[in-house]
């Protein structure tokens, strides 16, 4: 029963996340507004590699999404360092849309296990889905803020 619920969280803070991503124009998703560091794109692609790097490492499995991911979205980048093209919309959209699958049926059943490698503080993987759920929620209100940063330049 407990299980159901973090599973639960994750696919309804991701259905908030992709509703955003499926509304916003293709013309606005890189659009870096004033006072911001990234952009909807950066955003989502961090979800992506967030989640796989925090969740199949720690049950001992590979990353699902591609290394190139890896490369381009984790902390501390943004897409004025970027020195390739960054996935297509399209792609990061289908693969957050997969992820949610595939990372629960890989947790199914080890929400309680200890992880490989202790996160901070957090040593099972209920603890991961808690901190990736916030993670991915104040993405979201990132990518909001954003949105409405571009909107109100364009009134």
């Amino acid at each position: 029963m407990r299980e159901s619920i973090e599973f639960r969280t994750f696919r309804e803070v991701r259905t908030r996340t992709l509703a955003l991503a499926e509304s916003s124009p293709l013309e606005i998703v890189d659009i870096v507004p004033q006072g911001f560091n990234n952009s909807i794109r950066w955003n989502l692609g961090h979800i992506l590699v967030a989640w796989d790097h925090g969740i199949f490492p720690k049950l001992g499995e590979e990353w699902r999404v591609p290394k190139s991911y890896h490369h381009t979205f984790p902390k501390g980048t943004r897409p004025s360092g970027w020195t390739t093209e960054p996935p297509a919309y399209s792609e990061i959209l289908e693969k957050l849309r997969s992820q949610v699958d595939d990372i629960i049926v890989a947790s199914t059943g080890k929400l309680d296990d200890p992880i490989a490698k202790p996160f901070l503080r957090i040593k099972r993987l209920r603890g991961m889905f808690h901190f990736h759920n916030r993670e991915e929620q104040h993405h979201l209100d990132c990518m909001l803020r954003i949105k409405q940063a571009i909107e109100m330049a364009n009134v």
